[in-house]
């Protein structure tokens, strides 16, 4: 039922119950225009009929609103008839748009939907409409609880006083990167430099209950995370009593292993920094005890998380129905929490962009502003690739003329381009291109390709790759070559999607790896594998790519890597699980490669178009990023910033 709407399902299924035959083509179009699912109409529908409310085409139009809204992260509607008539407008046209807007706001004001729509929150029913800031908003009354119980449990936490840790916060910093107690990108390396908005937030974690870190890619926030668990230990926290957490598994999991990458750098750990040895992320549901016989939490307002403080990483994917779940099981009395993110990255899958609306973007009061540290300083990307995500972050993209990808591939580091499609035969021949560039032509830095490796590799047993000082070498040499590039698509399907993409790439790589014998088998030696669902009792997470690898008896094994060593799982031990050569922008959050091709789809119209997923796509590269899209489609993108309509922050 998660299909999108037909106009011969709709009717089949008396969607649109007693209107008049002669409004039912224009709603039909209406929901085609809104991209409802199938499900969403029938409850729709349900609605409609629990209200008694049969036959009134500006309320089921409206409320078709509402659902689309909720779809693409929205809490709520603003209730006026400007406001209901641009959403309206472009399924309806612009005149039946304003009927119906007008229609529905005096209906409402009358009474007539009070069977349905409340307007006092303590009332029970499907939908709630709430004054407030000299504006009137229609919910979901689910959506609407979770925002109000969200905005009181963050005015707990600010209610707070500030604290004082002994030692003094100053001397905690001072040991933290002292020359033998500072952390390394590895072992022996130089020390990491001691950044000003970095230290800002250690003495705020410090000194008060609440803090919020927002930094795009390259800005320590990893490293900064480490360090701010080895203060929260130094000013008495217990190393047990410190959740690490994260909305994925995948994110929870890089949590783990950058505590122990940078706790193993340190020349001189003091006694703290070993007592975080065991030390690792989980995800927000492990952490709070989800149940899902009951489908609640064990940790909640009632039994809070028995922490001293709680640190959340990539909070941007957190949606507001899960914030308010993780805040509700925070005791702000006794319990620091502390948020990092992106600002600027895209906001939740489900509704809601709680971080981003925790963050003031221009001057002036802000609640939140004491609370709040910003890192600017960048030490991953190159001059060039940082100015690109600051234009796209403005609204700008600089000219550029395309390149064919031949070209693009030839690019020196911190560089970008974009290469203009050209036809459904020429992307294909496109496709290719990237597979001899990507995984079976030597590297420009290496004499052998990731063919050339995957041959070598492929033919041993799992004891002789994970066991073995060769094989551990070949396995790492792999993930290298993996993670030096990826396809990132903003759609799953169609031409453009990352499904047809990953087709057509496994093919190739098959047939490069294993000829004509491969043909027909699900998994061949080369095959990347993504995880798509979390395996807790394998340590196997959403988001988690390794390589398949036939061994000496043919059969294959997959292969994932864990700070610095590798697991082999065979075919029956795996999760659910998909091709890896490409994956949606959403999907690559939080991950990182040397080069980056992201793949626009060719319908300027695309409601996944905008400013966030462009700038979290390109800023997933280090080394080079090549756009794929029509100048127009770019612009369209670039010049959206996705608006959640929210009254958390009245």
């Amino acid at each position: 039922m998660t299909e999108k709407a037909d106009a011969a399902s709709l009717h089949e299924l008396s969607v649109f119950g007693q209107i008049d035959a002669g409004q039912i083509a224009e709603l039909a179009a209406l929901i085609e225009r809104l991209e409802l699912s199938m499900l969403d109409c029938l409850t729709l529908r349900d609605l409609l009929r629990l209200g008694a409310v049969h036959a009134d085409a500006a309320l089921f139009a409206v409320v078709a609103a509402l659902f689309a809204a909720a779809a693409e992260g929205s809490l709520c509607l603003e209730v006026s008839p400007e406001a209901l008539a641009s959403l309206l407008g472009p399924g309806c046209g612009p005149q039946r748009a304003h009927e119906l807007a007008a229609q529905f706001c005096r209906r409402l004001d009358q009474g007539r939907y009070a069977s349905l729509i409340a307007d006092d929150p303590c009332a029970y029913l499907p939908l709630v409409r709430v004054s407030a800031d000299g504006k009137k908003r229609l919910y979901f009354h689910r959506y609407f609880c979770h925002e109000r119980r969200l905005a009181q449990r963050l005015e707990a936490f600010l209610e707070q006083p500030r604290q004082q840790p002994q030692p003094p916060p100053e001397t905690i910093v001072e040991a933290l990167f002292s020359p033998g107690g500072c952390l390394r990108e590895r072992p022996g390396g130089a020390p990491l430099a001691k950044d000003r908005r970095q230290v800002d937030a250690i003495m705020c974690c410090l000194q008060k209950p609440f803090t919020i870190i927002s930094g795009g890619p390259g800005t320590g926030k990893t490293s900064l995370m480490v360090n701010l668990v080895r203060a929260l230990v130094r000013a008495g926290a217990a190393p047990e009593r410190i959740y690490l957490g994260a909305p994925t598994g995948r994110a929870a999991q890089r949590m783990t292993e950058a505590m122990q990458q940078y706790l193993s750098s340190i020349r001189e750990p003091s006694e703290q920094d070993l007592c975080l040895a065991e030390t690792g992320g989980s995800t927000l549901h492990k952490m709070l005890g989800y149940r899902n016989a009951r489908d609640d939490f064990r940790y909640n307002a009632a039994n809070p998380l028995p922490a001293d403080a709680v640190v959340v990483d990539e909070v941007s994917m957190v949606d507001v129905v899960m914030m308010n779940r993780l805040l509700q099981a925070v005791d702000p009395r006794r319990t620091r929490l502390i948020l990092l993110g992106d600002r600027d990255q895209l906001p939740s899958v489900e509704a809601g962009a709680v971080f981003a609306g925790l963050i003031p973007r221009g001057e002036g009061d802000h609640r939140f502003r004491e609370h709040l540290v910003l890192l600017e300083k960048v030490y991953r990307s190159g001059r060039r690739l940082a100015a690109l995500a600051a234009g796209i972050n403005a609204g700008r993209m600089p000219e550029r003329a395309p390149l064919s990808l031949q070209d693009a591939l030839r690019m020196p580091a911190d560089e970008w381009c974009r290469v203009a499609p050209r036809g459904a035969a020429e992307w294909q021949r496109d496709q290719d291109i990237w597979l001899r560039a990507q995984y079976l032509a030597p590297q420009a830095e290496a004499a052998s390709s990731f063919r050339d490796v995957t041959l070598q590799a492929a033919g041993r047993g799992e004891d002789a790759l994970t066991g073995s000082r060769q094989g551990r070498r070949l396995l790492t040499r792999l993930f290298g070559y993996v993670n030096a590039c990826r396809i990132l698509t903003l759609v799953r399907g169609g031409p453009f999607g990352c499904e047809a993409v990953n087709r057509r790439l496994a093919d190739g790589v098959r047939l490069a790896v294993e000829g004509a014998a491969g043909q027909g088998r699900e998994l061949f030696s080369g095959a990347l594998v993504l995880i798509t669902r979390n395996d807790y009792a394998r340590q196997l997470f959403n988001g988690d790519m390794g390589i398949a690898l036939r061994d000496d008896e043919g059969v294959c094994r997959v292969y994932f890597q864990r700070a610095g060593a590798f697991i082999g799982f065979s075919r029956q031990q795996l999760p659910a699980w998909e091709f890896g050569y490409a994956v949606t922008v959403h999907k690559s959050q939080g991950s990182e490669f040397q080069d980056v091709l992201l793949v626009l789809p060719d319908d300027a119209n695309h409601r996944l178009l905008s400013r966030e997923i462009v700038y979290t796509g390109v800023t997933r590269a280090r080394r080079r990023v090549i756009v794929y899209g029509n100048d127009r489609v770019l612009a369209r993108a670039v010049g959206r910033r996705i608006e959640r309509t929210s009254g958390l922050f009245w």
